[in-house]
């Protein structure tokens, strides 16, 4: 047995979990549901309220990730509101940790990474809901596990509401994993996405 089925499941675990305690919550922020397309990738992404942490304005989120070449990522995350006065009363800064069970193409080339990370989003134009967002995150070599010695997931995109509940978005990510014993750089996004979410 592979011995990354245990944090496999365990990553799919922390997701159903995340989605029962939103669902409980009762915060006022919608949860979403988002599908983003490249030419090479798709992701499906939950994000919903992390209330029940006991932290007003925190957040869930996880994913389902899936390449062209067939490489699988699964994450997880739980960000808090960081209390940073940057004198823009539209922008907020999410940090926390995000967890990924990578399942690559190459055969016993799985990685387990516990990220940390941040998000900010500028509000430009609330009743378009036209605002910009960016997400940095970082495994270390001490959190990362398996074929690879450390991970870094950076985004960034525009959105804008098109209907009551529905937004589109646009941007680009850099997703990559430096292998270990100097195989080089596995990167398994650098392109431009696009894609839709919907508001419950």
């Amino acid at each position: 047995m592979s011995p990354y089925i245990a944090p496999t499941a365990f990553t799919l675990f922390l997701l159903t979990a995340g989605n029962a305690l939103a669902q409980q919550a009762g915060d006022e922020t919608p949860a979403r549901a988002e599908v983003a397309l490249s030419n090479d990738t798709m992701q499906l992404r939950y994000l919903g309220s992390g209330r029940s942490a006991g932290v007003e304005g925190s957040r869930i989120a996880g994913s389902f990730f899936l390449s062209e070449e067939r490489d699988i990522v699964l994450s997880a995350a739980m960000l808090f509101p960081a209390d940073i006065d940057v004198g823009i009363g539209a922008l907020s800064i999410l940090i926390g940790p995000q967890a990924y069970a990578a399942l690559l193409e190459d055969e016993n080339s799985d990685v387990m990474s516990l990220a940390l990370g941040t998000e900010l989003r500028l509000l430009l134009n609330r009743r378009l809901g036209l605002a910009v967002s960016g997400q940095a995150f970082y495994g270390p070599d001490i959190l990362t596990f398996g074929s690879a010695d450390n991970l870094t997931d950076l985004s960034a995109r525009v959105e804008v509401n098109v209907a009551p509940r529905l937004t589109a978005f646009g941007g680009m990510r850099w997703f990559e994993f430096d292998l270990a014993e100097g195989e080089g750089t596995r990167t398994l996004q650098e392109e431009v996405f696009v894609g839709v979410g919907y508001r419950f």
